[in-house]
């Protein structure tokens, strides 16, 4: 590659995190389903060497909907194996990850920042691994992004070459504040960065024990949402641009 083309993506690099900067940052109603494995409250431990991260990721449905200084509520749809957060109480604005047996995926960001209906996903979009032994990392340098305009019209320009690299590790102990009291917490690091410079701006999720995510921070920005309460604000999938069948 060029110097003249290295420079463009480096500068399409930086236009994408700029409208990333935004906050981003969950399910079906649940009625009686219930998840055994999710609905104790964490009890403080010592993290074993390995760990099933749907017990942090998948919060107990009677936790849900949360407020703080952000709203968010959590939407489970097990036959899609995904779990989703409303955000903004607003049901076109969510974020959604799924899983398999071996990663939890990053699916889709429709919550943009300004209300503008713009979203974006991934094409590779692994997230976290299934099942977590400490520490661990990876990489995704071959990762684009595919951004939509509204109404999901596909922006060529803005969807590109997107390399991010992520880190994960347990925090034994942690008060998550708020009504979630001390559990158990996984902490997620993501992390785009430029490949030519390698210039980055980290965002750190925290999800505890059997109540699921429950704080976003990036440099300037701390949302947490760990009070129980605010209305029941259902998803809109049919604004999902980019949905699986």
């Amino acid at each position: 590659m060029g110097r003249g083309a290295t420079s463009a993506l480096s500068t399409r690099v930086r236009r994408v995190w700029t409208m990333l900067r935004a906050v981003r940052g969950p399910g079906v109603v649940l009625g009686a389903l219930t998840f055994a494995h999710c609905a104790q409250p964490g009890s403080p431990s010592r993290p074993p060497a390995e760990v099933d991260v749907l017990d942090y990721v998948v919060g107990d449905p009677a936790l849900w909907p949360r407020i703080g200084n952000h709203y968010s509520h959590q939407v489970i749809d097990l036959a899609r194996r995904e779990v989703c957060w409303v955000k903004y109480a607003n049901p076109q604005r969510f974020e959604c990850w799924r899983w398999d047996d071996q990663f939890v995926y990053h699916a889709v960001d429709h919550a943009v920042d300004g209300d503008t209906g713009e979203s974006y996903s991934f094409t590779d979009g692994r997230w976290l691994p299934r099942r977590l032994t400490v520490p661990w990392a990876l990489d995704v340098p071959a990762n684009r992004i595919r951004w939509f305009a509204r109404p999901c019209v596909f922006d060529q320009g803005r969807s590109i070459g997107f390399p991010y690299h992520q880190r994960a590790w347990l925090e034994p102990a942690v008060d998550a504040g708020g009504d979630l009291g001390i559990r158990d917490t996984l902490v997620l690091e993501y992390a785009p960065y430029d490949p030519v410079d390698g210039r980055s701006v980290p965002e750190r999720f925290y999800l505890a024990k059997g109540a699921g995510w429950y704080r976003w921070a990036r440099a300037g920005a701390d949302l947490r949402f760990n009070q129980r309460g605010g209305p029941v604000v259902p998803l809109n999938r049919a604004v999902w641009c980019d949905a699986p069948p």
